[in-house]
């Protein structure tokens, strides 16, 4: 395959000068050329300098192009979905035009082959954006597909390297092999000096440095002085001694250092900047420049500044746009705001530029207007009253709606974010997203922690998280969600888990749930080896759904008498994409044991689409019915290796059995464990 164009996405800003580090450039360079080391994370405080290295490196590419097969840069600050990332990264690898409807752990079993076979120079910068900030996962990836790409990549030598810059730790990267982990420093006092000078700065080195050094050497915080020195006091280096003292508590060290020239910032700036810059930091997906100059003149923040705030001075949509701009470039001109696009060099006038701040100066201006309930409440007026507002069609163009939601979040308007979530319709399926809507859910708990009690009384939506964490396989989870009404829904993790008691222990459900448990509970008898019970109550069945059928028939299956079930009745719509596949699957499995012979187009198609959904429970049946119709073979051993990853993966120990009995192996202690006395799955 010839060298894809570089893939840049959510870029990021990039510096008005770079300084130094020579020592990580050359360490990116070995690692590209094919180095010991597969991922790459530069981790360190908001503000080092770890997203102008990764731009500097790339920029340092462009002779070279034609030496690397891929080139793809994410930028969580300002792309937050990792979902959406897999699947643009995807794309990118496999030449489509968009990003498929496809489940996360295909993308990541696609591109694990793909980046250990070509050279590629992969970015994925503000990895913090994505990890657990807190508690004993601290660090590790919230989306576990993305999470296993990395931890896969670490382990094993790439022709290229896969570069990630956060502010926490990587836990699950640190024991890789082909991982290596840089803790990034603060500049050396002659890079602070000669980058206060590159900025305009004048003065003596010695007091440059000085100055530098009031600032902790902190690469941001350099920047922002430079620019506070030069806009309001000429340049003049000795004005740094006017920085203002600021009490900052139990801020980290980062943090403090930039809290003092930001607070010069809130002394020095009109009140009408300070109240744009609170603005547009307020989104949770930076706007665009369009987007920015419809939200300042809209109602929602007239109301918000002169009626909630008080303020007095002349309301924004009484002003000329050029005056607007001019307010954004002048942020810009100060380092506060940062233009950014797919453009090295963008245009004052270029309405599609993304208009962010860094994280740190995000945090140094949000009391003093963005946060809170009045301006997400201005925020989310203006975004529900848009003209241009349609429903989105793909989980690309669910921005806005996801922008939506989290602003009624975090104005404790529950309701509203529970229409706008209900209006996305099911992303978990319809956009075969579980981890997606998983992540949205969680916005109803304290800290994201679903096992507290929900934030607001009327959450109603526990069976939809929990059909979350079984899709993604995470089974376990799954059954602590689901509330004791819906008990009967457990089945599916409880068989998957190899979890049986409850099936002996619980004969029956109450409505509307008993056929749907009885279904359940005959599967697990016929695994528990109970044949006579399980055959009697396969024979009483009267499943009415795919869901049902699926678990009688593997019972059936179990017992040799599959051949008495009549599919007939099970005629599932055909959008009903589940339903479909199940019964195509249950057809393939009675035609092979019948001993038709030619099923391998069918199970390879079947094959192709589960893992395109991504059911880890659907994906390994489906190779085990595939690999008992190849018998013997290569071909027969890598559908039953894969099987097995699938089994060990989400702790499916019934699947691991089947598996490991179908290779010839002595599973009787996995059988123990889980019960499983029944007949091998045929």
């Amino acid at each position: 395959m010839a060298p894809r164009a570089p893939s840049i996405h959510h870029c990021t800003s990039h510096p008005l000068v770079f300084f130094g580090r020579a020592a990580e450039l050359a360490l990116l360079d070995e690692a590209l050329a094919g180095g010991r080391d597969s991922v790459v994370a530069m981790i360190g405080p908001g503000g080092q300098g770890k997203t102008a290295i990764v731009q500097h490196w790339l920029e340092r590419q462009r002779d070279r192009l034609d030496q690397i097969d891929g080139v793809f840069l994410w930028s969580f600050y300002r792309g937050k979905d990792s979902d959406l990332c897999l699947r643009t990264l995807f794309a990118y690898a496999e030449g489509l035009d968009s990003p498929p409807e496809v489940s996360a752990g295909f993308c990541v079993d696609r591109l694990i082959p793909r980046l250990r076979a070509e050279r590629w120079a992969l970015v994925l910068d503000g990895a913090e954006i994505v990890q657990h900030e807190s508690g004993a996962w601290f660090g590790r990836f919230v989306h576990p597909e993305l999470g296993r790409l990395l931890e896969e990549l670490a382990s094993a030598p790439m022709p290229g390297v896969v570069v990630l810059t956060s502010r926490f730790a990587m836990p699950t990267l640190q024991t890789r092999r082909h991982a290596r982990l840089i803790s990034l420093a603060t500049l050396d006092a002659q890079s602070g000096a000669g980058l206060l000078e590159s900025l305009g700065v004048h003065g003596a080195l010695a007091e440059r440095t000085a100055a530098a050094e009031s600032v902790g050497l902190h690469a941001k915080a350099v920047e922002l002085l430079g620019a506070w020195l030069v806009r309001y006091h000429a340049g003049a280096v000795a004005k740094h001694r006017d920085l203002p003292d600021v009490v900052q508590g139990d801020a980290s060290p980062e943090e403090a250092q930039v809290a003092r020239i930001l607070a010069a910032f809130h002394q020095s700036l009109a009140p009408e900047l300070r109240d744009i810059l609170a603005l547009t930091t307020a989104f949770r997906q930076p706007p665009t420049l369009r987007r920015l100059l419809e939200y300042l003149v809209s109602p929602s923040v007239r109301h918000l500044l002169h009626d909630v705030k008080g303020r007095t001075y002349e309301m924004f949509s009484n002003r000329a746009e050029v005056w607007l701009r001019g307010a954004v470039d002048e942020l810009v001109t100060l380092r506060l705001l940062e233009r950014v696009g797919l453009a090295l060099i963008l245009s004052a006038l270029d309405e599609s530029a993304v208009l962010d701040a860094h994280p740190l100066v995000r945090r140094g201006f949000e009391d003093a207007l963005g946060a809170g309930a009045p301006s997400a409440q201005a925020r989310a007026g203006f975004l529900s009253g848009r003209p241009d507002r349609r429903p989105p069609a793909s989980l690309a163009e669910a921005r806005e709606e996801v922008e939506l939601f989290h602003a009624y979040i975090e104005a404790g308007l529950w309701n509203e974010a529970d229409n706008t979530l209900r209006a996305l319709d099911n992303p978990k399926h319809r956009f075969l997203a579980p981890a997606f809507e998983r992540d949205l859910l969680l916005q109803f708990f304290p800290a994201q922690d679903w096992r507290q009690k929900p934030l607001w009384p009327g959450f109603g939506r526990r069976r939809s998280l929990a059909i979350c964490f079984e899709l993604l396989g995470h089974f376990g989870d799954a059954l602590e969600v689901y509330p004791a009404t819906d008990a009967a829904l457990r089945g599916d993790a409880l068989i998957a888990l190899g979890r049986l008691a409850p099936f002996v222990e619980t004969p029956s459900m109450a409505h509307p749930w008993q056929m749907l448990w009885h279904a359940y509970r005959t599967h697990a008898l016929a695994i528990l080896g109970r044949e006579r019970e399980a055959l009697a109550l396969a024979r009483s069945a009267t499943p009415m759904d795919a869901y049902e059928w699926v678990h009688v028939f593997e019972a059936m299956l179990r017992l040799g008498q599959a051949d008495q079930l009549d599919l007939r009745s099970l005629t599932p719509s055909a959008d009903h994409v589940w339903g479909v596949l199940a019964l195509r699957r249950m057809r393939a499995d009675l035609a092979r044991l019948r001993g038709e012979p030619n099923l391998g187009s069918e199970y390879r198609e079947l094959l192709e689409a589960y893992d395109r959904a991504g059911l880890p429970w659907e994906r390994a049946l489906t190779r085990l019915s595939y690999a008992r119709w190849l018998g013997a073979g290569a071909e027969r051993e890598a559908v039953l290796a894969s099987a097995l990853e699938l089994a060990q993966r989400f702790g499916m120990q019934v699947v691991e059995v089947d598996v490991r009995e179908q290779q010839g192996e002595d599973a009787s202690a996995l059988r123990a464990a889980c019960g499983y006395a029944g007949r091998a799955r045929p």
